[in-house]
C-alpha cells in the first residue's frame, strides 16, 4: 500500500510539474509573440523615417548656409541614398524574419517544446528559433546604424557639411550619434544575452 501510494504521488507531481511548466511556456510563448509584434512595429518606424531622408536626396535641394563650399555635393546626395537602401534592406529582413518567426510560434503546439523525460533543466527557445530572432534583431540594429549616417548626410544637406566648422551641424550630428550609440549599447547586449540565456540555459 506505501509503495501504491509513493507511486500515486510521483504520478501526480508529474502532472502537475508539467502542467506547470506548459502554463509557463504559455505566457512565454505569448511575450515572444509580443516582442516580434514591437520589433516589426519598430522597423515599421524606421522605415518612414527612411522614405523622409530619401525625401532629401535631390540634386537641387541646398543648405540653409549660403556658402557654396558648404552646399551639398552630388557624391553626399548618392551616399545618402546607398545608406537608405541598406538601411531599408535591412529593416525589410528583420521585419520579414519576425512575422514568419511569429507564425511559427502561433502554429506550434507548446507541449512540444516540453519534454516529460527531462523535468527539470529545459529550453524557453529552441536553438533554432533562438538564431532566428538574434537575425532579426542584428539585422535591425545594423539597420539602425545605416539609418543614423543617413541622417547625419541628411543634416549635413539641410544645414551645411561638417567640413564648414558650422556649430549647428556639429552639434546635430555629435547629439545624434551619440544617443543612438548609447542606446544600441543598451539594448543589443541585454537582448543578446537574455536570447542565449533562454536558448542554452545558462
Amino acid at each position: 500500500m506505501a509503495d501504491r501510494g509513493a507511486t500515486s504521488q510521483l504520478l501526480n507531481d508529474g502532472k502537475d510539474w508539467w502542467q506547470e511548466r506548459l502554463e509557463e511556456l504559455e505566457k512565454f510563448k505569448q511575450v515572444q509573440t509580443s516582442a516580434l509584434d514591437d520589433l516589426v512595429s519598430v522597423n515599421s518606424l524606421f522605415t518612414i523615417a527612411i522614405f523622409l531622408g530619401l525625401s532629401f536626396a535631390s540634386p537641387t535641394e541646398q543648405s540653409i548656409d549660403n556658402r557654396p563650399e558648404c552646399a551639398p555635393d552630388v557624391k553626399m546626395e548618392k551616399r545618402l541614398v546607398m545608406y537608405e537602401v541598406v538601411s531599408f534592406a535591412c529593416f525589410l529582413l528583420s521585419s520579414l524574419v519576425a512575422k514568419s518567426l511569429k507564425l511559427f510560434i502561433n502554429f506550434q503546439n507548446t507541449k512540444d517544446d516540453l519534454d516529460i523525460g527531462n523535468p527539470h533543466p529545459y529550453q524557453v527557445i529552441k536553438p533554432s528559433r533562438g538564431f532566428m530572432i538574434l537575425l532579426s534583431v542584428l539585422a535591425s540594429t545594423v539597420g539602425v546604424v545605416f539609418l543614423t549616417l543617413s541622417m547625419v548626410d541628411v543634416v549635413q544637406i539641410k544645414i551645411g557639411k561638417m567640413s564648414c566648422g558650422i556649430h549647428e551641424t556639429q552639434a546635430a550630428v555629435i547629439s545624434l550619434c551619440t544617443i543612438v550609440a548609447l542606446a544600441l549599447i543598451i539594448y543589443l547586449p541585454s537582448t543578446v544575452t537574455t536570447i542565449l540565456r533562454c536558448m542554452f540555459n545558462f
